[in-house]
């Protein structure tokens, strides 16, 4: 017997040798034959864009008809080159997105919604945090493709040089006090030339607020319609991380603002602890030649906290082939090619099979562990404030601010103020 399929079908099932989809009868000829290029914009480090170039190898093996091009841009310059290009008509067929950023791009239908192109019960292979992460209007703009958080490296020989023992659990991470001790005691004994630095550089500001929900607090109110950083909370946890800055525990080049690769200078050993992703793993590895080094937990304080990170991929509305590429987007994020990519670039599952089966980690499984540990501590009230639409209105006047307070000796109070007071007309006005 002869099977036909509709087209809405194909787009939902894949184009056949892609997706496992055995048919023995006719399928969409231009869809599944005709020659088709695509170009999908990525940033990443060598690990992370060999993994993109391998799944890219894999799937146009499989459908040679279809070409797709790498387009790997400094991710300081990310957003800015994609804006430019869709403001042009000229984006990229897919473009990786983190979370924080899938809201504004469905906002202004700059990407499209993928319902078209995924069955019903798609949404359920994946964690919920994650999937609710790029919803908006209760439609998917992007497909999850990973997640990663935050852990503290550190310098094992500085460390022991100190007479420091690093936590082995996550119940017995370090206090802020604690933290602030040995970050004091190193600076005592001029081990490294500053005791730490913390990646929040290159409009990353919003991983500051792993330390406002540690200590209690919130952007904004508990419904997300106010703001919530002008109180005791908000203002003792601006005061706390400016006096990073004031007490000389940290570089002064690693304000919010900056560009300073911390990576770099924990690797040469001008820190000797690093408030940094898992993703940053690869690199140490490789270029941490002289020192040993792990990674505990994060300090806390009347609870733990950690961030939401991660990245998903997105089609543009300038895509000509937004078929092929919801195709070769699904396949990029089945659990195989999943599993492959986060074993090969250190990042963390975001499907619950790969969640609950756990993932082999060829490269410091031990610390990846750590990694995986702390992402069960990521609130979802921060989850919701950092992929709301407004929040890329939200995180520049934040950077402002902190960086007004860590480089300029803004007081904490002040800068509480200004956010509050930016914050709430966003929220009117929106």
């Amino acid at each position: 017997m002869t099977q036909t399929f509709d087209r809405r079908t194909i787009l939902k099932a894949g184009l056949g040798a892609s997706a496992g989809l055995m048919v023995t009868g006719r399928v969409n000829s231009s869809l599944a034959q005709s020659p088709v290029r695509l170009t999908m914009a990525v940033w990443g480090g060598k690990a992370e864009v060999d993994a993109y170039n391998q799944v890219i190898a894999k799937y146009q093996a499989a459908n040679p008809n279809v070409t797709i091009r790498l387009d790997v841009i400094p991710f300081g310059q990310f957003y800015q080159q994609v804006d430019t290009r869709l403001a042009g008509r000229q984006a990229p067929d897919l473009f990786r997105v983190t979370y924080q950023q899938v809201g504004r791009y469905a906002l202004g239908k700059a990407a499209i919604d993928l319902s078209q192109f995924i069955d019903s019960g798609y949404s359920a292979a994946f964690t919920p945090s994650v999937w609710s992460a790029v919803n908006y209007q209760g439609k998917p703009y992007a497909l999850p493709h990973h997640t990663d958080t935050f852990a503290l490296f550190y310098n094992a020989d500085m460390l022991a040089q100190a007479g420091v023992t690093v936590p082995t659990s996550l119940d017995q991470a370090w206090t802020w006090d604690r933290f602030i001790q040995v970050a004091k005691v190193l600076k005592e004994k001029s081990i490294g030339s500053y005791p730490f630095a913390m990646s929040w550089q290159n409009s990353a500001v919003h991983r500051w607020m792993i330390y406002l929900y540690q200590h209690g607090g919130q952007l904004l109110n508990n419904d997300l319609t106010a703001p919530q950083i002008n109180t005791p909370a908000g203002i003792e946890t601006i005061a706390w991380t400016q006096s990073w800055f004031k007490e000389g525990l940290v570089p002064p080049s690693t304000s919010v603002k900056s560009a300073e690769p911390v990576q770099n200078l924990f690797a040469n050993g001008t820190v000797a602890m690093m408030l940094n992703g898992n993703w940053q793993i690869p690199f140490v590895n490789q270029q941490m030649t002289k020192f040993k080094w792990g990674v505990t937990y994060l300090p806390r304080d009347v609870a733990m906290a950690d961030d939401l990170g991660g990245t998903c991929v997105a089609i543009s509305r300038d895509s000509k082939n937004p078929e092929v590429a919801a195709d070769f987007l699904k396949f990029l994020v089945n659990e195989e090619n999943m599993r492959d990519y986060i074993s090969a670039a250190q990042f963390l599952p975001v499907r619950k099979s790969l969640v609950e089966g756990g993932v082999q980690y060829a490269l410091r499984p031990d610390e990846m562990k750590v990694f995986v540990e702390q992402t069960k501590t990521i609130p979802q009230h921060l989850v919701s404030t950092v992929v709301l639409p407004t929040w890329g209105k939200f995180n520049p006047k934040l950077a402002d601010e902190l960086d007004l307070a860590f480089t300029s000796g803004q007081s904490p109070e002040q800068t509480a103020q200004n956010i509050e007071a930016h914050v709430k007309n966003i929220l009117l006005s929106s």
